[in-house]
């Protein structure tokens, strides 16, 4: 359970949690919004609608299409010389089209004001052959349950066009009891979004002589709807009409799927292409040239013509199609509009639109959420951005085929959304959080490591927790290094000097370490304590320390000569570097943490560098048998540390170095340091300072010294031993 614990503290996996659980959140949050949105543009009361429209970003099929079966005769300026027409012109042009064989004749034309040439009209309706489909709108339609409802002005068109009983047309608050067989209604009613765009058309309205009692139809369907089913019932009045359960509408059985529409009845209209596109097809006959016959006849034979205003001046009978039809913000004639919607019922199958199930789009919001919050909490910032643009790309082109290639209307904004959210949420945590681990390793490690190494501990798995999770028993490897005689030589000098050597020489020899990947423990006075192997792994930590130590003394000209420089005494120092087991950790009190080693380890590496001549590098046995293949020592002989077995327990000095196994040897630069000390010791002038720096006492002799020293002890000549 503990480690459970220390698994999910754990920074990676902490971020991964937090990460999924904004994704969750935010495809929450997206689905919301989308059920707020559908509900309100089915004119339902919602306290948010962020529309957003997905009709508006299908991708259309390659080419813009349309149903031959489709004539329009607009009615355009060249055609009119005085609005309204009179209706002898409309008798004239509903006989020449029955007269050159289409199928049916649909009116986008509003009758509902009486004129002085209505009798022309009356009875081209009465004697006519086709099916013929009078526009009747509404003012104020509103969506109620399952269909619209008609409000404020009746626009019924007159008796006389609808009614073949003279009884009924000389009192028109009755309604007819033997209505033109021929002429059927049509609703124009549109159902505008909040934008003014308009993609959706009532298929069921319930018109406002209902009320007035002064009608049969109960339920108009739309004026292509009607064209449709009197074009494919061939004028037959029985036929089955237009109905509506559980939000599909169904007629008959002539369609093998149902027309899917909102809660108010309406259907997504499928644009086939942007305004003008009938025009463009060569499916387009002025209104003048059908007036006055000069059309042909093939054009129009067995088709269904729908007559509307079209681009009139002074005529406001235009609507805002969809950005994916190619309106590009350019009005369609509402006779257009309906040419759209016929050719939609005209398809073999039907081509209607259907948006995605809901619960479909919550699944793809949750999957979106949950991917991106995987794949952006485990990748590199710039490839979470990426993984995001590809996600878009992919989720866009796939749900563009499927549209293209099917009847889908694709939610595009709120996965979209989903995605961009979560990339940015995830981002942003991670910076945060990353920027707070990064402050707190580097006010922990930043004067222990150098800059490359803080930040690589900063992006650890773990963050500072698992760094500082308590101190920890590992090998590493120590180094001590200490100025020969600093406090005698210190007590010669002014504080200033002392201060700005004491500043020069960590300096340089911080430097040094953190080159060599080291990690600076403390700084006593003049004594540096460094370590390797902690706070990150470095199998090779002895070599390391070695190596380190090399360099230490080889670029000692390079301090002396500063400081010589200044006015300051040029210095020797002694290093020791020990290998074992020590305790790493975060301790001190609660005021003031330091990161720091303890152990014998520790004491004995500090006890070599109290003992270690100037340029001289002690190493103990642990060390030796750690690095012996690209070191050569001398054995410190007659050496015995206190709480130490001089048989267990040996010292030796490094005498060269090599970079490989196989390299050639390198002798240690003891002796080049010595004397370029010795140069630098003749141009400095105050000899008091430097006699003082050469009071410094040692426990351990090396070399000749120990020789000596062991052969007066014993009264013999004096013998080395060679380790190396």
């Amino acid at each position: 359970m503990r480690a459970f614990g220390r698994f999910l503290r754990y920074w990676y996996t902490y971020r991964t949690v937090v990460a999924v659980l904004l994704g969750i959140g935010v495809s929450g949050v997206m689905y919301w919004l989308y059920v707020e949105q559908v509900a309100g543009d089915a004119g339902q009361p919602v306290p948010l609608n962020v529309s957003v429209h997905p009709e508006d970003r299908i991708m259309a099929a390659t080419g813009a299409t349309t149903d031959p079966n489709i004539v329009i005769v607009g009615i355009d300026d060249q055609s009119v010389k005085n609005w309204p027409l009179p209706r002898d012109d409309y008798a004239k042009v509903l006989k020449n089209l029955e007269a050159a064989g289409a199928g049916v004749v649909a009116f986008d034309v509003e009758f509902h004001d009486a004129s002085t040439s209505d009798t022309a009209f009356q009875n081209a309706l009465t004697n006519a052959s086709i099916p013929v489909v009078l526009a009747y709108g509404g003012s104020d339609t509103r969506p109620d349950d399952a269909k619209y409802v008609q409000g404020g002005v009746d626009q019924l068109p007159l008796k006389a066009f609808r009614c073949a009983d003279a009884d009924a047309i000389e009192h028109p608050e009755t309604p007819c009891q033997k209505p033109d067989k021929n002429v059927v209604f049509g609703s124009t009613d549109i159902a505008n979004d909040s934008d003014g765009v308009l993609r959706k058309i009532p298929m069921f309205v319930q018109p406002r002589c209902v009320a007035l009692g002064d009608c049969n139809p109960q339920l108009l369907n739309p004026l292509g709807f009607a064209a449709y089913r009197a074009f494919v019932l061939q004028g037959d009045a029985n036929g089955p009409p237009l109905t509506e359960a559980n939000g599909q509408a169904s007629f008959g059985t002539a369609w093998p799927q149902a027309m899917p529409v909102d809660p108010g009845g309406a259907a997504i209209i499928n644009y086939f292409g942007p305004p003008g596109n009938y025009k463009d097809h060569g499916q387009y006959i002025s209104f003048g040239d059908v007036r006055s016959g000069a059309f042909s006849a093939a054009a129009v034979k067995d088709k269904i013509v729908l007559i509307g205003a079209y681009g009139l001046t002074g005529v406001n009978d235009q609507v805002i199609a969809t950005t994916s039809a190619g309106a590009g913000g350019r009005p369609m004639a509402g006779v257009e509009m309906h040419a759209n919607v016929l050719q939609m019922l005209l398809g073999a199958p039907p081509k209607f639109l259907i948006h995605e199930d809901p619960l479909v789009v919550y699944l793809v919001l949750l999957l979106a959420g949950l991917l991106m919050a995987l794949s952006v909490a485990r990748l590199k910032v710039i490839w979470g951005f990426a993984a995001t643009v590809l996600a878009l790309v992919v989720f866009t082109l796939v749900v563009a085929y499927l549209s293209t290639n099917g009847n889908l209307v694709p939610d595009l904004f709120h996965p979209w959304m989903t995605i961009g959210l979560v990339y940015t949420g995830v981002t942003a945590y991670r910076f945060l959080y990353e920027d707070r681990e990064r402050r707190k390793v580097t006010s922990l490690f930043g004067q222990y490591l150098k800059p490359e190494i803080v930040a690589q501990l900063a992006k650890q798995r773990g963050g500072v927790e698992d760094i500082l999770r308590g101190g920890e028993r590992r090998d590493i490897t120590l180094l001590f290094v200490d100025v020969r005689g600093f406090t005698s030589m210190s007590e010669s000098m002014a504080a200033e000097d002392v201060t700005t050597l004491v500043q020069m020489y960590l300096d340089h020899l911080s430097g040094i370490i953190f080159t060599w990947d080291g990690t600076i423990d403390k700084y006593v006075g003049d004594e540096i304590v460094a370590f390797w192997n902690a706070p990150r792994d470095q199998p090779d930590h002895a070599l390391l320390a070695v190596r380190c130590a090399y360099d230490l003394i080889n670029r000692a000209s390079e301090l002396q000569h500063t400081l010589l420089e200044k006015g300051l005494p040029p210095i020797r120092w002694g290093i020791g570097v020990n290998t074992g087991a020590a305790v790493v950790g975060n301790m001190g009190s609660q005021s003031r943490l330091q990161y720091t080693a303890l152990g014998d380890t520790v004491n004995t590496a500090a006890r070599f560098c109290a003992n270690a001549p100037a340029f001289h590098l002690l190493i103990g046995q642990p060390t030796y048998d750690a690095v012996k293949d690209y070191v050569a020592v001398d054995l410190v002989p007659g050496v015995q540390l206190k709480g130490k077995s001089a048989q267990t327990f040996r010292i030796y000095e490094v005498t060269a170095i090599r970079e490989s196994a196989s390299a050639p040897w390198v002798q240690f630069p003891t002796e080049i340091a010595s004397e370029a000390h010795q140069q630098f010791t003749l141009q400095y002038t105050q000899k008091t300072i430097l006699a003082a720096s050469n009071l410094g006492s040692r426990d351990i002799l090396i070399g000749t010294e120990a020789e000596e020293a062991l052969a007066a002890r014993a009264g013999g000549p004096a013998n080395g031993q060679d380790a190396g």
